[in-house]
């Protein structure tokens, strides 16, 4: 099982990835991503004991 940090590297990595690409569609499919893996942090960390 990956931790809230894992996630905000991977959303980190996402929002590099669209920074790097010139196509839009893929571009805004990065930063959904990057989206999605930031909330994904968020549950894990609010699920966590004193969260």
């Amino acid at each position: 099982m990956y931790d809230a940090e894992y996630w905000r590297v991977e959303a980190s990595r996402f929002r590099d990835l669209a920074e790097q690409t010139k196509d839009p569609a893929l571009r805004q499919e990065l930063l959904d991503l990057a989206t999605v893996c930031e909330e994904v942090a968020q549950t894990i960390e609010a699920r966590a004991p004193g969260g």
